[in-house]
């Protein structure tokens, strides 16, 4: 995504800089088509399906060499403000609102998720460090997506894959921050939700099959 905006020198670095605006991801889906192996060589590419005055809609497509899909995603970005940490239209930044959208490659919905997981899911609880955070202070996607994955172990995931992850961020976390984790395991969904104290941060549901196996 960084690379994405770079190009257009809209970056959430630049961005801040010259507008007093970052980007933020309100919730993704990912749909993995075929295993992706340590080392193997792929092809990246981004590119809008639709933008909207508050939103900027991508798609992700990850290609074998080959040219044949692996992974396909779609992800909602939104551009926020530093100083009052609420959204801003995208035209108040300098993202090319004429830049033409391209069809898409993944089509299927985000999920609505309605998940409220009780104290009989509790997984663990983590502290937001610093390397948590973003240029923004703010807990970073990635560091949520470590904590849904940390909330079952490596023997797991040593058993399955995931197929098909949505994940959609409700509210921001900071450094100091005390954070549960909830998980829910029924048959081969996996629901996770991250919460500081009653307030939901983030909500995933995710799809798996046996490793080794491709649906």
């Amino acid at each position: 995504m960084t690379e994405f905006f770079h190009q257009y020198d809209c970056d959430a670095i630049q961005l801040s800089r010259t507008h007093q605006a970052v980007w933020a991801v309100a919730r993704t889906k990912l749909l993995l088509d075929r295993e992706i192996r340590w080392m193997d060589r792929v092809k990246l590419k981004v590119f809008p399906v639709k933008i909207s005055s508050v939103a900027i809609h991508l798609n992700v497509l990850l290609e074998s060499p080959e040219g044949l899909p692996l992974l396909r995603a779609r992800q909602e970005m939104c551009a926020i403000d530093v100083t009052s940490h609420t959204l801003r239209r995208i035209e108040t930044t300098s993202f090319p609102m004429e830049l033409e959208p391209l069809p898409p490659v993944l089509t299927t919905p985000c999920l609505r998720m309605k998940l409220k997981l009780g104290e009989e899911y509790a997984a663990y609880s983590h502290r937001v460090r610093v390397m948590d955070t973003d240029m923004n202070r703010h807990m970073n996607n990635a560091s949520y997506i470590r904590l849904l994955m940390d909330a079952r172990p490596a023997a797991f995931w040593d058993a399955y894959q995931v197929r098909e992850f949505d994940i959609q961020y409700a509210n921001e976390a900071v450094e100091g921050e005390d954070l549960q984790v909830y998980c829910r395991e029924e048959g081969l969904e996996l629901a996770v939700q991250i919460k500081r104290g009653e307030t939901t941060l983030v909500k995933s549901i995710l799809q798996l099959i046996p490793r080794n196996s491709q649906a």
